[in-house]
């Protein structure tokens, strides 16, 4: 019997986590748009939509093809949004998003009329340094490249401007010129854009074949745009918001509902290819509020990994010393090591001290995986 019960224990251990997405209680008013990828229509993995948990409920298309693929960024998390550029025919370039025909018919009405907007998610480029940006598949020339790839945004409204083109934006986490930026326009009819860039090149901000969290905070009201790298600041130039019009009052996006969503590239709906983005997307926020440093670092850490967490799965325990030994000497260090055993019986959600639980040996886990014996260990599953 007591043999028996332990297997039914194990079982459950290490059946895998269900997809939840997370925000802070604090945080959750503001949250208007939440794409966690593990929220298809009809619970479906190969569904071509996604559905929205923010309060615009706006669902965005899969477009082209563009796959759930089994990666997560963190351990509460299954599936991610894979994009790319595909050349195969025009326009099917892996990306997602939505738009709509005006701002009317819009159903973004969460950025309508407000002093702030914050973007934030996991991204993942793929391949090496080479593979972003791409070639820019709208000329004839082999050698014209894209200057940019684009990461996730909202698209202007319509006000004083009359139609929607797919590419302009509200807001938008972007790689121009080689930097990480986040790019913003106040006024649906500002023919520029305000924008603020990382000091470093973006293979350093987020490496490839690395999920990074990426965070960009509009202020359009005090004309501030400030970057944050995995809930940290982000070493960045000068702001430059001068085309904002900014008054000596309170200042507003325009009254007008953002005009769609593009994610891994522009154009949500098909019409063109341009910026596309190599790589992987997971749990993308948008925010209708400029979210202060403190809200950024603890929105990240509530759904970040535990550091020794190497399979990402809300644990530190037997299962990521065989994560770190089967990496040893091309994913992993000798520190990493330490890492893992100075956390050792740490549970998401409880990210305090280490636990007390003694580390065994090396050796003693190849005994533990021969015998069956199981770690006390537990799961906190944290839910929006």
């Amino acid at each position: 019997m007591c043999n028996r019960l332990w297997l039914v224990v194990c079982f459950m251990l290490l059946l895998p986590l269900a997809a939840d997405g997370a925000v802070l209680p604090s945080l959750a008013a503001f949250l208007i748009d939440h794409y966690t990828f593990d929220n298809p229509q009809g619970g479906d993995p190969l569904a071509t939509v996604e559905l929205d948990l923010g309060s615009d409920a706006t669902s965005i298309n899969l477009l082209n093809g563009a796959p759930r693929v089994d990666d997560h960024a963190w351990w509460g998390s299954h599936w991610s949004l894979e994009t790319a550029q595909n050349n195969a025919s025009p326009n099917d370039d892996w990306k997602a998003g939505v738009m709509f025909a005006s701002s009317a018919a819009s159903m973004l009405d969460g950025t309508k009329h407000v002093t702030g907007i914050t973007i934030m998610g996991w991204f993942k480029p793929l391949g090496t340094v080479d593979d972003n940006p791409s070639l820019n598949t709208n000329t004839p020339d082999s050698s014209d490249y894209y200057n940019s790839f684009s990461l996730a945004g909202l698209l202007r409204g319509d006000e004083n401007v009359g139609s929607l083109d797919g590419h302009g934006v509200r807001a938008l986490l972007e790689v121009i010129n080689g930097k990480v930026t986040g790019l913003g326009r106040r006024l649906d009819n500002q023919t520029g854009s305000g924008s603020r860039a990382s000091a470093d090149d973006w293979p350093l901000v987020m490496p490839p074949g690395v999920w990074t969290h990426l965070a960009a905070a509009f202020n359009f009201n005090t004309g501030t745009i400030r970057l944050y790298k995995n809930g940290q600041p982000l070493a960045s130039g000068s702001t430059s918001t001068g085309n904002w019009d900014t008054t000596s009052g309170t200042d507003y996006t325009s009254n007008t509902s953002a005009g769609g969503i593009k994610i891994g590239g522009s154009y949500p709906d098909n019409s063109q290819e341009f910026n596309p983005f190599n790589g992987r997307i997971d749990e993308l926020m948008f925010f209708n509020t400029t979210l202060s440093s403190a809200d950024v670092a603890a929105q990240y850490q509530l759904i970040s990994n535990i550091a020794g967490d190497f399979n990402a799965d809300g644990h530190v325990d037997a299962a990521d010393y065989s994560t770190w030994r089967d990496g040893l000497g091309s994913q992993y260090t000798a520190t990493d090591y330490s890492t893992w055993k100075t956390h050792f019986g740490q549970v998401a959600g409880g990210m305090g001290a280490a636990a007390t639980t003694s580390v065994p040996e090396p050796m003693m886990y190849v005994l533990i995986c021969a015998g069956g014996i199981l770690l006390p260990v537990r799961r906190v599953r944290v839910r929006c």
